[in-house]
């Protein structure tokens, strides 16, 4: 798994204080990220259209000890998450 900041063109701004569209989001890679944002977005119904399209995804960290990235991402087993 690997961590991504995930920037739309739109929605950086919220007046209840969650700007969707500046976000992170932990997939396997960048399409299933922004595939997963999207699908969250448009389920709620968030945002126009326009605004839900891509600006810039980074890749911040992995969990992969050895990845080129250079930070390593932890996640804890399944039992602790519930």
């Amino acid at each position: 798994m690997k961590l991504f900041r995930i920037k739309l063109k739109g929605m950086t701004f919220s007046s209840n204080g969650t700007p969707h569209g500046d976000c992170y989001v932990i997939a396997n890679d960048p399409t299933e990220a922004y595939m997963a944002l999207r699908e969250f977005l448009n389920e709620k119904d968030y945002g126009f259209s326009h605004e839900r399209e891509l600006e810039t995804i980074e890749l911040l960290a992995d969990e992969y000890e050895f990845s080129d990235v250079r930070r390593h991402l932890i996640i804890t087993p399944k039992t602790n998450r519930d």
